[in-house]
């Protein structure tokens, strides 16, 4: 079954068998024998068909004691689609891990800071022992702040780094990271100049420091950085701007009519085939960063090389925000790489839920699973304690951050100290066939780099 898998010196082994990556494949739909009806898309529906939907879903009664789990998720207003998708795929998670106290509290946030500080204190009101979600940044943090002191720990969607905290932790997937492995890579192939098209606004700072990290940080250049606004009609001068066009064109030019000057029957031909040709000397760089998805990303992607950057000299990098089938269409991407978890694994997972519910879930759908499984797996693991042998609660926020790391769809992960999911992410290269794997993640987290980590966040 697709679920999470805790990596661990302790002795769990045994534990982790119906949590196996391997266990079913995308068509196996969730077992009738772990539940109290049999999955069909009109119980599901059931789950989330009320906007307000508070009750709690219960595998049956077996033995042991209930264990809360309380997910935080705006289940109506206007982002209610997205917030029933990662319900759907927590229930997904819940099925499979059979684990008959596990008990799932959905509460609606509504999207609304003031409404999740609400769901919040309901979810303790009802003692829960962890709490999965808000997803947005804002709701994460105001979730954050009602639990703090509480010893009852968060993990979020969100993948903003701002919101995290130790205790409150986001399992999102970080710009940063998938810049840094990207930019990595391309370095390691060789490429020294770079450049980045970077749009307004928090994300693109937040990659635009990355950007500037990885860069510097393995002895590269940057040559050109421009942003851009969220508006398709406002992108062409960002574009321009960072080829160098006008005065590229403008030194092919007066090449042109120096060569004319010479009155040469040689020359005069070079410069004709110039004129003729309007291919203009080369960018200064190797490689251009462009963090954007979407619609946006189609109507960048062709000016790149109508303003004479061609991607077939220059490498163009992305984020996970390129994680996206329907740019495989995009002829300026092909060839080009982007940092993201494999997708066999992941997509294996989406075609189970687009056949379990009939409709396709969005990417992130993951995230709750994963989130789901691990809050299964810490239930059944063995407990551990502090350093002065206190049996601490098997959600603890020392039982969260296990160096070690946890498997899911999305690959490796683990929580850091400052609250933040680092990820072991591998590089993919889009071409029509689909997304190829060109360098694979990694197997295993180096130890020293966690406690490097970890010595900083307690200075």
């Amino acid at each position: 079954m697709l679920a999470s898998r805790l990596i661990s010196t302790v002795k769990t082994a045994s534990l982790f068998l119906c949590l196996s990556l391997a266990a079913c494949g995308p068509d196996v739909a969730p077992p009738e024998k772990t539940v109290a009806h049999p999955v069909s898309r009109s119980d599901a529906e059931g789950v989330v068909g009320d906007k307000n939907q508070t009750e709690p879903l219960v595998v049956p009664e077996i033995s042991g004691e209930k264990i809360k789990v309380a997910l935080l998720l705006p289940l109506s207003g206007p982002d209610a689609n997205v917030g029933r998708a990662l319900l759907r795929s927590a229930t997904m998670a819940l099925f499979d891990a059979y684990d008959p106290r596990l008990v799932l509290l959905p509460i609606d946030t509504k999207a609304d800071v003031q409404q999740t500080e609400l769901a919040t204190q309901e979810a303790l009101d009802r003692g829960v022992s962890i709490v999965l979600g808000p997803l947005l940044a804002a709701n994460v943090e105001a979730a954050g702040n009602i639990l703090k002191g509480t010893g009852v720990p968060l993990v979020g969607f969100s993948n903003d780094s701002s919101v995290a905290a130790p205790g409150r932790f986001i399992m999102g997937f970080l710009p940063e990271l998938e810049v840094k492995r990207v930019v990595d890579y391309a370095i390691s192939l060789g490429l020294r100049e770079y450049a980045a098209l970077l749009p307004d606004g928090r994300y693109g700072a937040r990659v635009r420091e990355a950007f500037g990290d990885a860069v510097s940080g393995a002895g590269a250049q940057i040559a050109a950085i421009e942003n851009y606004p969220p508006d398709p009609d406002a992108v062409f001068e960002p574009v321009k701007r960072l080829s160098n066009y006008d005065r590229r064109r403008k030194e092919m030019r007066d090449e042109i009519r120096f060569l004319r000057s010479l009155r040469d029957d040689m020359t005069d031909e070079i410069a004709n085939k110039l004129a003729k040709s309007e291919v203009l000397e080369g960018v200064s760089y190797d490689a251009v960063l462009v963090p954007e998805g979407g619609e946006l990303l189609k109507t960048l992607a062709p000016l790149l090389p109508f303003y004479e950057i061609d991607p077939n000299k220059i490498k163009l990098l992305g984020t996970g925000l390129w994680n996206d089938e329907s740019l495989l269409r995009e002829p300026p991407l092909q060839g080009a790489y982007f940092a993201a978890p494999a997708p066999k694994t992941p997509n294996a997972f989406l075609a189970r839920y687009e056949k379990t519910y009939d409709e396709k879930p969005p990417r992130i759908a993951t995230l709750a699973y994963d989130a789901m499984s691990l809050v299964a797996l810490l239930a059944r693991a063995d407990p551990i304690e502090d350093e002065n042998g206190v049996r601490l609660s098997n959600f603890s926020v020392e039982a969260l951050r296990n160096p070690e790391g946890f498997s899911g769809l999305d690959g490796l992960f683990r929580f850091l100290p400052d609250g933040t999911a680092e990820r072991l992410l591998a590089v993919l290269e889009i071409n029509r066939r689909g997304f190829k794997v060109v360098d694979p993640a990694l197997n295993a987290f180096p130890r020293f780099g966690y406690a490097l980590r970890q010595s900083a966040s307690q200075e």
